[in-house]
């Protein structure tokens, strides 16, 4: 996200002015302080053998690639990249990391309950849980190609399937244990697959391409290739009905099992990323430019509801008519409890509102911004927290001398102290 560059000239003046206020405040009566920022231990001074990273709050910045909740439309997971996996147990209002011990960027997830999951991304990789994320194990699986999408089949939830680059389609049998490859029919990449039961399924691609399974995947044939566009999203609704979206606003639809399809006119170009049916008449889809569209027709007609937001949202998932949830670039979760009419934003995504950043040490570091934010993190920027401030106004720089001992200043003259670790903030003037 770009900003004017009279306005970020501004913002650096700003920032600037902020560190001298520091430096002016607290020369005589810490001069530790003036040292630390001097010297430069911050977020950046990780050490010789480091390079930079950034990692933005709220709670990370990697891109989240996937989103899916059991359903007691409490205990959730999201996907994304550089092996970024987040865990929620209240309904997404607040995120912990979990670690895989895997950078790997993760595409697809998907939720069987509470304790079940399984997470597929590059080079192949599926890593299962059964522990509710205590515990990710690796699985050994027939590929290396890039997997994009997961999903297992509701009446048996033994039998699964993965599909990826240059047509790589996995399947299994003993409940996500072992994996064998499937003949796809295509050699072009496929970005999602669905299955409205055990025999009857869908995968779609690159170019166009639908792909069309009656016998659990063993024979894949070409349903239809429908222009250079790829397709990004499908949802197998039941045995007759299924919706396919894609680049260039493309939204189609079967009757037929995915036999024979027509189009339907949402009245946008935007690229669509994904589709989500969380019974026969109710459907979401997600868009590049932040809108997500709402259906209650069984796709056939579509509402856009703009979110507002420069992050794109790449994946929608819904327990229910009322209750999903959508999240994209930099870490950006939002949720719904009205039917995708109205949004809210369950980590802020972007970085445009955060003015500094000040690490201690490589674990414990506190960033500020606009509207009294303060964030502080004791697992070297992975996760953040929210820590109150008592002030609306926007923070410009932050340092501390130890763990405890905190500034931070901002508009309007503020200062603010705290001998907690920003537990709880207090202001000098």
């Amino acid at each position: 996200m770009s900003q004017p560059i009279l306005s970020r000239r501004r913002w650096i003046r700003k920032a600037l002015e902020s560190r001298r206020l520091i430096r002016a405040c607290f020369s005589a009566a810490i001069p530790m302080a003036i040292a630390l920022l001097i010297s430069g231990t911050s977020a950046f001074a990780q050490g010789p053998d480091r390079g930079w990273e950034w990692q933005n709050p709220l709670p990370q910045g990697n891109a989240i690639n996937a989103i899916r909740f059991a359903k007691d439309k409490l205990h959730g997971w999201a996907v994304g990249s550089d092996g970024v996996i987040l865990y929620t147990s209240n309904g997404g209002f607040d995120w912990e990391p979990q670690h895989p011990r895997s950078s790997t960027t993760l595409n697809g997830i998907y939720v069987q309950n509470r304790r079940h999951a399984f997470a597929v991304g590059a080079r192949g990789v599926v890593l299962m849980t059964t522990n509710g994320g205590q515990r990710w194990i690796r699985i050994e699986t027939p590929t290396k190609d890039h997997l994009y999408s997961i999903t297992f089949a509701e009446d048996d939830p033994a039998r699964g399937w993965a599909v990826g680059s240059y047509g790589a389609v996995i399947a299994t049998t003993d409940g996500g244990r072992t994996w064998v490859m499937q003949p796809a029919a295509t050699k072009v990449h496929l970005f999602a697959v669905s299955f409205c039961n055990r025999k009857e399924g869908l995968a779609v691609g690159d170019r166009g391409t639908i792909l069309l399974t009656k016998d659990g995947g063993q024979t894949w044939k070409e349903s239809v290739r429908l222009g250079a566009l790829p397709f990004t999203g499908v949802s197998f609704i039941d045995q007759k009905h299924a919706v396919v979206v894609g680049f260039g606003g493309r939204v189609i639809v079967s009757d037929d099992g995915g036999e024979t399809w027509s189009p339907i006119d949402v009245s946008m170009t935007s690229d669509l990323l994904s589709v989500y049916f969380s019974d026969p008449q109710h459907g979401w889809i997600t868009a590049t430019d932040g809108v997500v569209l709402t259906s209650a027709s069984g796709g056939r007609t579509w509402l856009p509801v703009s979110l507002r937001t420069n992050p794109k949202l790449v994946t929608v998932f819904f327990a229910d008519e009322n209750t999903g949830w959508a999240a994209g670039g930099d870490g950006l979760v939002v949720r719904s409890d009205d039917g995708g009419i109205g949004w809210q934003r369950l980590t802020e995504g972007g970085r445009d509102d955060l003015s500094d950043i000040f690490f201690l040490d490589d674990s414990r570091g506190w960033a500020v911004g606009a509207h009294g934010k303060i964030l502080a993190t004791r697992y070297g920027g992975r996760s953040w927290t929210i820590r109150p401030s008592g002030t609306t106004a926007r923070l410009d720089a932050i340092t501390f001398i130890d763990e405890k001992n905190g500034w931070t200043v901002g508009d309007q003259g503020t200062i603010l102290h705290t001998v907690d670790g920003g537990i709880a903030g207090s202001a000098v003037t």
